[in-house]
């Protein structure tokens, strides 16, 4: 996949400038659409993107809804990653834990479970589903989301059901605060995998579930553009558009705007907005990634933030060469990597960041902990054995999980520290 430089990868300068919005006017939503399935890391060209109307797993799906609009039932998103290649969906692309003991990793054809803090993984699905996404709200509610497939478990993955998608629209993200209760972004042209968690560009819409995904409804008076979406409890939660962040209080009925990013210096003007990747981390805190458009000489353009309470916010870092150069008023210290990585909020005072840095060799995927609020950043050095970082999961500052792929051989491995990454164990490998 990766080779030395970003440039030897034959990527754009610039991408995403032009993606079409998907048809609005869906309607309310319906238990009569299709399932989902899988994406990629955080820097991942393919030949191609992922072949149209590919949008049912597990069962056959009933026929798009009349109402729908021609053409876009049934359609899923492309994907793409940094600095907007389009991408397919890897042996393992995501990664997820709910205690020291008990995690889940998903990919293009396959869920992987753990339930001992790794030393043994145990194949629970294999099958069709391309998934780029895995979200457990305890050790045994959880659902997958991919470029073919929405799947849902009660019993810890033992056993994988599709569910319907909304009239219309493709889930891309989905984030659950209870086993009944979540949240999910929708539609939009393309799903951007950079930051680690699956972002909408062009056109993503808010959607809410009380029955654990088998409905969805909009939510009225959403941010419109919805790119991710977390939520700390059934009040409090955070929504990325292009550029900027969004804070309800009151579970959505009402939304403030939380946060902008700073301006372009005169001069620069880039195709579109900065892409908005966020996490929650407990009441009003959460850390943020802003994805930039394009790259040169091995660098695409990232910084990042983080709140406690939702009104003020922390510069963390910036990528060194084209986002200094853009934002020269901001003055943040140097990210993790020259592109874009996968980050996992722990706390409020906490978070992990992996970068990646293809013109080390064969790559490499530095690591930064951020503590304190983000007042004190700390770079730990590379994740050991892992070339191209593809997500992580931390449960505490000191023990995290990093799955990506290492180079030259081509295998996916599944990384592990206890020791805020000084040291690295590996876990797992696959090709």
């Amino acid at each position: 996949m990766m080779l030395v430089s970003a440039l030897a990868r034959g990527w754009p300068a610039a991408a995403l400038s032009g993606l079409a919005l998907l048809a609005a006017g869906c309607g309310a939503a319906s238990s009569t659409h299709q399932a989902a399935g899988v994406a990629s890391p955080a820097a991942r060209p393919s030949s191609a993107a992922p072949a149209p109307g590919e949008r049912a797993p597990a069962s056959a799906s009933p026929a798009p809804s009349a109402s729908c609009p021609a053409g876009t039932a049934g359609t899923p998103a492309s994907v793409y990653t940094a600095p907007g290649s389009p991408a397919t969906v890897q042996p393992m692309d995501a990664v997820q834990f709910v205690s020291a003991r008990q995690g889940w990793v998903a990919g293009a054809g396959r869920v992987l479970a753990t339930g001992d803090g790794g030393s043994t993984w145990t194949t629970q699905y294999t099958g069709s589903a391309k998934l780029y996404q895995v979200d457990f709200t305890d050790a045994e509610h959880g659902w997958a989301v991919g470029t073919n497939a929405l799947l849902r478990t009660t019993d810890g993955g033992v056993t994988w059901t599709a569910l319907a998608e909304p009239q219309c629209q493709d889930i891309e993200s989905v984030h659950f605060v209870t086993p009944d209760l979540g949240y999910a972004v929708a539609g939009g042209a393309a799903v951007w995998l950079s930051g680690g968690v699956p972002a909408a560009v062009g056109g993503g819409q808010l959607l809410r579930t009380t029955d654990g995904g088998s409905h969805w409804a909009h939510v009225a008076g959403a941010p419109a553009q919805a790119q991710t979406a977390c939520f700390s409890g059934a009040a409090d939660g955070f929504v990325g558009t292009p550029g900027k962040v969004w804070h309800t209080a009151d579970g959505g009925v009402s939304w403030s705007l939380a946060f902008t990013e700073p301006p372009e210096s005169s001069g620069v003007h880039p195709p579109a907005p900065d892409t908005t990747v966020l996490e929650c981390a407990g009441g009003n805190a959460a850390w943020v990634l802003f994805l930039g458009y394009g790259a040169a000489l091995g660098h695409a353009p990232y910084m990042a933030y983080a709140t406690q309470d939702a009104r003020n916010w922390r510069v963390l870092f910036e990528e060194s060469y084209i986002e200094s150069a853009a934002r020269p008023g901001v003055h943040a210290p140097d990210g993790p990597g020259s592109y874009p990585g996968p980050f996992s909020a722990i706390s409020p005072g906490a978070a992990a960041f992996v970068g990646y840095t293809p013109p080390l060799g064969y790559g490499a995927a530095p690591l930064e902990m951020a503590a304190s609020g983000g007042a004190t950043l700390t770079k730990e050095g590379n994740v050991g054995g892992v070339s191209v970082p593809e997500a992580t999961a931390f449960i505490s500052p000191s023990q995290g999980w990093v799955v990506g792929e290492t180079l030259p051989s081509g295998d996916f491995v599944i990384e592990a520290t206890a020791d805020a990454g000084h040291t690295w164990t590996r876990q797992y490998q696959a090709r």
